[in-house]
């Protein structure tokens, strides 16, 4: 192979580092062939592709250009040989696993004594190869796809392949290797070095069953992967994460795009949210990834602020952490989505010297159906509790702007959801009188009442705002002496619901729930 000249473009290995020829032949007065390399890194190389004055091949990189004699160069071998190698059976206690590398992993779990048992009958069955259905072929060199219908005798199937970190200079090979894999599902060709071709649907045939894609680290912008695409007619999830993607292009020219499920642009460039609203007409989409992108603003097109909107209509899991985000209406926005249940919000500027309970409380309070917020369930009274707060915060401004429509339609463009939450537990009274009334006493009165022992009789007592609920718990033990029972207290404002609110956060104060004057405390044991 290395004395064709035809091997421009072949994709190396040469002592750990990986490179693309983009030269065969003498150099300068030197004896003998030469490779011109290009190496994925830069500091791998000495100079941009010139010699002695003379230029021999272009670089991506002004230092990323070295030659090296061809007999240095790992041309890779082929998807079936790498299987062979990476899951062949070895005679070996250890399945051929380095020693070395054992006690490094005992040392590292401080754990010398632990055994390593097992590899030798995990090895055993991995290498039936005609049962494997997960092959991982990461960074094992591999170049070609082999002599032709060798991989579909060795591994008929194989359901999920990973490519990814090889020596594929083309989707021709790919597509060589997948044509023989029929069961195929699941597809990672992850860094390597593959431009997108045109009239890529031409290779559809050996990916009709291909249901998940990753095209992670491929240098891509979003018309290269919009051109593969056209390749998989059965998409559903696609992971093309730290890529050069900045613009999207209108997707409804790609019908393979509209059938996408899942879809992961992390680590990306994009800072326009107005390209993200192209991907809003996608019909199945349930699960987006923007995280570690530089989106500033979420904005969503609406005639009301409380209108649903009809984008993303199955968008049920959005993650957006570690972007530029800085005002509180781009998290109200995403109460305008109709699906959305799991929200991801990190390492955004807005949230950056807010005490971390608050700033999520404050998301919880303004997305009513989130039921998940980075990665932990809402439970029903913390969301209770976020939207106390909430009002407690805001419900001055929604008092303010009682007399004033172009105040009050302002309030509720930054607050979409206050409407709703005042219906659901009324406000706080903000007039003077009763602030007035708030700064000269701290006491309320309540009624205690027993709903399932009818046989005590309701109390009434004062207590002070600023009492915490252990000390309420104690109080009623001895109102009604229960004996050390811990009782469980929820209340009641009957002038606003019927709905009972737990007690349900020992050290918070009263204050914290909006207990009112008259309201009803239910004790339960």
């Amino acid at each position: 192979m290395v004395e064709d000249r035809h091997c421009t473009g072949c994709r190396i290995e040469c002592e750990g580092h990986i490179g693309t020829v983009k030269y065969f032949g003498t150099v300068g007065t030197t004896n003998g062939q030469w490779l011109g390399i290009d190496w994925d890194d830069s500091s791998r190389g000495k100079h941009n592709g010139t010699y002695e004055g003379i230029k021999y091949y272009e670089t991506w990189h002004p230092t990323s250009g070295s030659f090296i004699r061809p007999i240095k160069a790992n041309f890779g071998i082929s998807c079936s040989e790498a299987i062979k190698i990476r899951y062949g059976f070895v005679d070996d206690e250890l399945a051929g696993i380095d020693r070395n590398s054992i006690a490094s992993v005992q040392k590292t779990l401080k754990a010398p004594f632990v055994e390593m048992v097992g590899f030798s009958k995990v090895n055993k069955k991995q290498s039936q190869f005609d049962q494997l259905k997960i092959v991982c072929l990461y960074n094992e060199c591999i170049s070609n796809a082999g002599i032709p219908n060798e991989l579909a005798t060795l591994c008929p199937q194989i359901e999920d392949i990973d490519l990814s970190h090889n020596l594929i200079s083309s989707w021709k090979v790919i597509t060589e290797i997948c044509i023989q894999l029929r069961a195929l599902k699941q597809l990672n060709v992850s860094d390597n070095n593959l431009p997108a071709e045109m009239n890529m649907e031409l290779y559809g045939d050996a990916f009709l069953n291909l249901r998940q894609l990753m095209l992670v680290k491929m240098n891509y912008n979003w018309l290269a992967v919009t051109k593969c695409l056209m390749a998989f007619p059965s998409i559903q999830e696609l992971l093309v994460s730290y890529n050069v993607i900045e613009t999207l292009s209108d997707i409804e020219d790609n019908s393979n795009i509209m059938k996408l499920t899942e879809l992961s642009l992390e680590k990306n460039l994009i800072s326009n949210w107005d390209e993200i609203l192209k991907l809003g007409k996608l019909p199945c989409l349930r699960s987006l990834n923007l995280n570690s992108n530089k989106i500033k603003v979420i904005r969503f097109p609406s005639k009301e602020a409380t209108d649903k909107v009809d984008l993303f209509p199955s968008l049920i899991q959005f993650h957006i952490s570690d972007n530029c985000i800085e005002d509180w209406r781009s998290v109200s926005e995403l109460e305008k989505l109709k699906s959305l249940r799991e929200l991801k919000f990190r390492k955004n500027p807005l949230l950056k010297g807010q005490n971390m309970q608050t700033g999520m409380q404050l998301i919880v309070a303004r997305i009513a159906n989130l039921n998940h917020l980075n990665g932990t369930e809402i439970i029903p009274s913390d969301r209770r509790g976020a939207e106390y707060d909430y009002l407690k915060l805001f419900s001055s401004g929604w008092k303010s702007s009682e007399k004033d429509a172009k105040q009050r339609h302002e309030f509720i463009i930054n607050h979409p959801r206050f409407p709703a939450l005042v219906e659901k537990y009324g406000v706080l009274d903000t007039s003077e009188l009763k602030i007035n009334k708030l700064l000269s006493s701290n006491v309320i009165t309540v009624k205690f009442i027993c709903p399932d022992n009818p046989n005590f009789k309701e109390v009434d007592k004062k207590l002070m705002r600023n009492m915490d609920v252990q000390k309420l718990i104690g109080i009623v033990q001895r109102l009604f002496r229960i004996n050390g029972k811990i009782p469980l207290l929820s209340f009641i404002r009957p002038n606003v619901s019927q709905d009972e609110i737990p007690l349900d956060k020992p050290l918070r104060e009263l204050s914290y729930y909006l207990i009112e004057e008259g309201d009803l405390i239910l004790v339960r044991w």
